[in-house]
């Protein structure tokens, strides 16, 4: 999405001012909140139910040790993303 909005506009957005409404760019949001919503609304039930069927995971402990990692990275890549953006793309989104 990133390189959609950059290479339409030629530059990045700058927050608030600039609305890029494109059909591909709108596709591509879309697909963009799904997968966030997705992530918000299935992926914790979906875990837990995972974890409380001793059939659908191998073993507790590395289930559990996945996770934890899984998510660690994942917040310290957005975080990590959302600090050190040198551009204004990131707060564009967010806008």
């Amino acid at each position: 999405m990133a390189i959609h909005i950059r290479l339409g506009l030629g530059h990045w957005p700058t927050p608030i001012y600039e609305n890029y409404r494109t059909p591909a760019s709108l596709f591509h949001m879309r697909v963009l909140e799904r997968t966030l919503d997705f992530s918000v609304y299935f992926a914790g039930p979906l875990w837990l139910i995972c974890l409380l069927v001793p059939q659908l995971r191998p073993s507790s402990r590395g289930v559990i040790k996945a996770q934890v990692m899984t998510a660690g990275v994942g917040w310290l890549l957005i975080i990590g993303f959302l600090t050190l953006d040198p551009t204004t793309f990131s707060a564009w989104v967010l806008d």
